[in-house]
């Protein structure tokens, strides 16, 4: 899990972000969480496009509540 986690981090996710995307993809469950670590676009990106390259069956999700300064990450495991 601790090289999935470190790749997660390369893409510009946080220790908390790739710690929690890591599991998912191992145990290959859903799972979602908040936190108020900034995540951009870019970053995003690149994780939707290393999920489809390395056939990680999760959709992500990553909503910001901007009136909190936090954001829902929802992870979505599917066949």
């Amino acid at each position: 899990m601790g090289e999935i986690r470190d790749k997660l981090k390369e893409m510009g996710l946080s220790e908390t972000d790739a710690e929690a995307l890591a599991d998912c993809i191992v145990t290959k469950k859903s799972c979602s969480w908040v936190n108020t670590d900034e995540i951009d676009n870019a970053a995003l990106q690149r994780l939707g496009d290393y999920l489809k390259e390395n056939g990680h069956k999760l959709r992500v999700s990553v909503e910001p509540v901007s009136t909190r300064n936090k954001y829902i990450w929802e992870v979505k495991a599917f066949q």
